[in-house]
């Protein structure tokens, strides 16, 4: 099954704070793969947190996301430096 990935605005705001730290390069590979990663199997991938929301680690970047089954759409809700 294939997830469509979506990205928070807030998301979108720290990925972009982000480039600017480590490299426009290194953050969008790393987003990049991350959404093929949420687009194939977002549970299996992902590591649970609690209430719903797991995260996702390609170096440098860690992905924080909610799983809408139902509709079948992961929402990247924001962003972090490793």
């Amino acid at each position: 099954m294939i997830y469509s990935v979506v990205y928070s605005l807030e998301a979108a705001a720290e990925l972009l704070r982000i480039s600017g730290v480590v490299g426009a390069v290194a953050a969008i590979q790393a987003a990049d793969a991350i959404r093929h990663h949420l687009e194939d199997d977002p549970a299996g991938n992902g590591t649970f947190l609690s209430e719903g929301l797991y995260y996702i680690d390609e170096e440098p970047l860690r992905a924080f996301f909610l799983i809408d089954v139902d509709s079948m759409v992961v929402e990247v809700t924001d962003f972090r430096i490793l």
